[in-house]
């Protein structure tokens, strides 16, 4: 009747198919999420992600980066995303840089930041300005002073 040595395939149905890490709505999550497989956030998520595949639906917020292979959002973003594929639809609402390989932005859908291609965005180190003090200038060159 009950074996110790039961395969979980029989237990789930057969399917080897995993199910997704879902941040449930009115959820709130202070600290960053690191998933190797499928996450949805419907709630709000304050720290970066990472993931597979992250599904943001209508009602979630993320205040931090993203980095996944597949991004869908549908919900607000406000950081920066990497992803090989990213789509944004109608309802979205992104304030930050889009680093992406394939991107699709349906109609309506609202992006405060730049999109970059990139062969592999996850791959890519943030770039950082340095201020070159040899090219400050004091404005005195433009009125005639020296």
């Amino acid at each position: 009747m009950f074996s110790a040595t039961s395969d979980k395939k029989s237990r789930s149905g057969g399917s080897s198919v995993d199910m997704p890490s879902i941040i449930a709505k009115g959820l709130v999550i202070n600290g960053n999420l690191e998933c190797d497989g499928e996450l949805q956030i419907n709630g709000i998520v304050v720290g970066d992600i990472r993931a597979e595949k992250l599904t943001l639906g209508e009602t979630s917020h993320v205040t931090g980066n993203i980095s996944a292979a597949e991004i869908l959002i549908h919900g607000k973003v406000d950081g920066n995303l990497k992803g090989e594929d990213v789509c944004i639809f109608a309802s979205a609402s992104v304030k930050g840089d889009v680093t992406n390989s394939s991107l699709s932005i349906e109609p309506g859908a609202v992006i405060d930041g730049h999109c970059k291609h990139s062969d592999s965005p996850r791959d890519t180190a943030e770039t950082v300005a340095l201020f070159d003090n040899s090219q400050t200038t004091t404005g005195d060159e433009f009125f005639g002073k020296r």
